[in-house]
């Protein structure tokens, strides 16, 4: 046993041993702390706090004792969070919820990592989505709307007044000025039919014509042909609504992927 002696009397092994137990009176007297329990300055935390402040300060970085204030701030603000969770009362107030819930949602839909697209998957996604970026065709006129059973008489016979002069201020108050509308935005009220023949008219002409909703004595004021826009034009703008639907899909995805770890039971009626 004398080699075990010599060991024991090594200076290295003196001091590990001592680590040892150091570690093992720590261990004994300082309980385990679970996650929920625990609450940590870290240095991403801290960076944070500076972040904030400098951004409300003019980009002055906080002095040390402004530094620690906010920081027991911040660890107030944790705990009152904490204990409010704790005790249920995120539950049963929706607003609580819905910015908790938001605030989650954007820690993953930013966390996201999304690929440059190529110029081939842009140009394809642009093709399917070009009419949020074309120019649409734009037209401008007045309109004197009827209604009802006799709504193409009356539609007719103030056409009439209104080609002499002769209109009565109740027809003047009556007339709706529409004012570049775009063509298409019109077609799901009036219909095509009456779209079409609406912007064929002769400018500055009062003419009654027929639409879904009933008949109309309308004078076309103007008329701009729209244009297709190349995705040069809008290369930027496409690119970015491009990233913020493919993060959205990716964010959704990460959501679920998330899911897995719960038991989900729907109450089927």
């Amino acid at each position: 046993m004398g080699w075990l002696r010599r060991v024991l009397y090594e200076p290295l092994v003196q001091f590990m041993l001592m680590g040892a137990v150091i570690f093992a009176v720590h261990a004994a007297v300082t309980p385990s702390v679970s996650k929920e329990r625990l609450i940590e300055v870290t240095p991403a935390v801290r960076q944070s706090i500076v972040d904030t402040f400098k951004a409300s300060h003019e980009g002055r970085p906080p002095a040390p004792d402004e530094l620690n204030k906010l920081i027991d701030v911040w660890i107030l603000n944790e705990i009152t969070f904490r204990e409010a969770i704790a005790q249920g009362l995120d539950k049963g107030d929706e607003m609580i919820r819905d910015r908790i819930t938001h605030k989650m949602r954007l820690l993953i839909f930013n966390g996201v990592q999304v690929e440059e697209p190529t110029p081939e998957v842009l140009a394809s996604w642009y093709e399917k989505h070009r009419a949020r970026y074309d120019i649409p065709d734009v037209v401008s006129f007045i309109q004197v709307p009827f209604t009802g059973p006799d709504a193409e008489a009356e539609s007719r016979k103030v056409l009439g007044e209104i080609l002499t002069g002769s209109e009565p201020e109740a027809v003047r108050q009556s007339a709706l000025i529409m004012g570049s509308r775009p063509v298409l935005s019109l077609e799901p009220s009036f219909g095509k039919p009456f779209v079409d023949q609406l912007v064929a008219l002769p400018k500055g002409q009062w003419q009654v014509l027929k639409s879904d909703q009933g008949w109309h004595v309308v004078r076309l004021d103007g008329f701009t042909p729209g244009r297709a826009v190349p995705l040069e034009e809008v290369s930027a703008q496409v690119s970015q609504a491009w990233t913020d639907e493919r993060r959205r899909i990716l964010g959704i995805a990460a959501t679920k992927e998330l899911g897995n770890a719960y038991v989900i039971r729907r109450d089927e009626p």
